[in-house]
């Protein structure tokens, strides 16, 4: 990594920088507003030699992971270079109830050495003992960002988008699972030209900080993030000076599931929880009324989240343990939705109809799981690459609401 470059940083100097497609320049793109860091109770950190130079020591990964669930660790950039804690702090993290993963920094010197990029990678994490399907081990991680060049941050000139295929595709088929990428929208659009199609499909892992409720913005393309690099500055118990802190979209159970540790996975790339607050109205709120009329807090369905639906959703929170704000985020979602099949009645049924309804699979809300909405179901789950069992798990429900 060049000498000023830090690990995975995305910060305001990449504006004004040369893009890829020949002279455009970088823009600082619109944030989505929605919740905050704080909203999300899964965290974890990422690191490289940059947490070790200050001191020379090692981190204390024992200690990190009393306060963290996940670690991405920096195992490569380009075609040869290696950074020289990994393996150490692979083999620590190894030892902890770490959810753990290697990432790669893609430096392309020609604009053919996704291949050569991608194999080095793989021989690296191999030697460490990384396999891809382990208990404990996340997805390996591509970060596409920019270079460092003469002390400015600058589009990769050699950057190209079908080496990136072919590293992700690579990789996938060395690990057998499918890698998560790093990048921004900022980036996408000012050193890509805004076509992040090659990162669509991939989990992905944005950049912004500055906290407050403005979460990163979709990458043009590709969709939302599932991991939030929130800032480059917290103190983490365990790591010398300051470091890197994440936050992951879903459940720390949905988050085993990714590291072979059972259960159910997050909804696939691009579909993902929306957020509800007050003042908002529609079939989204009505939703959330519904849902918490079916778990014991009785909600007026008016479709309009005012002060009464933000009681209910803030006591509804407190109950499940939940930072009690009234914003229905995606750990309240997670919390709210019930599993519902053939047989199944009441108010979550009728907020299930509704849903299938304005996506435009018409029934009627009786609050009767029958063999007419089942089809529905079924029907809505095929068009959504979701196994089509009729059975309205949190993956439908995300796609449902996502809408």
């Amino acid at each position: 990594m060049p000498k000023r470059a830090r690990a995975l940083r995305l910060t305001a100097a990449a504006i004004a920088t040369a893009s890829l497609a020949g002279g455009a320049l970088l823009t600082t793109a619109a944030e989505s507003v929605a919740a905050s860091p704080s909203a999300y109770t899964v965290k974890g950190v990422d690191t490289s030699h940059h947490n070790h130079d200050a001191t020379g020591k090692a981190i204390d990964w024992k200690r990190v992971a009393q306060s963290n669930s996940f670690a991405f660790l920096k195992a490569t950039q380009g075609t040869s270079y290696k950074d020289p804690w990994f393996a150490r702090d692979f083999k620590a993290v190894s030892g902890t109830s770490l959810l753990r993963a290697p990432y790669h920094f893609f430096d392309p010197k020609s604009t053919n050495d996704g291949a050569a990029q991608a194999d080095h990678f793989i021989r690296t994490a191999r030697a460490a003992g990384y396999t891809g399907t382990k208990a404990r081990e996340l997805p390996p991680v591509l970060d596409v960002e920019s270079v460092w060049v003469n002390g400015k941050e600058v589009c990769p000139k050699a950057l190209r988008a079908d080496q990136l295929d072919i590293f992700l595709k690579r990789v996938k088929s060395a690990f057998k699972v499918t890698p998560i990428v790093y990048t921004r929208a900022s980036f996408v659009n000012g050193c890509m030209g805004g076509k992040g199609q090659v990162f669509k499909g991939y989990p992905l892992w944005l950049a912004r900080y500055g906290s407050g409720a403005n979460e990163p913005q979709n990458v043009p393309g590709a969709g939302s993030w599932t991991f939030w690099q929130y800032t480059e500055s917290e103190r983490v118990p365990g790591i010398s000076g300051t470091a890197d802190r994440n936050v992951y979209r879903g459940t720390l159970a949905q988050l085993r599931a990714m590291a072979h540790l059972g259960g159910t996975p997050m909804p696939q790339p691009g579909t993902s929880w929306p957020t509800v607050k007050s003042g908002q109205r529609g079939v989204d709120v009505t939703t959330v009324q519904l849902l918490l009329t079916a778990q014991g807090y009785t909600t007026d369905a008016d479709g309009i989240f005012g002060a009464g639906t933000a009681a209910k959703v803030k006591a509804f929170q407190k109950a499940k343990g939940l930072t009690a704000d009234g914003i229905v985020g995606p750990n309240t979602w997670a919390k709210l939705v019930i599993t519902l099949k053939t047989g199944s009645k009441g108010s979550a049924v009728k907020a299930l109809q509704r849903q299938l309804t304005d996506n435009g699979y018409t029934v009627t809300a009786d609050g009767i799981f029958g063999a007419g909405t089942a089809a529905k179901v079924k029907a809505f789950q095929k068009a959504k690459g979701l196994t089509a069992d009729g059975i309205v798990g949190p993956n439908t429900w995300a796609a449902l609401v996502s809408h």
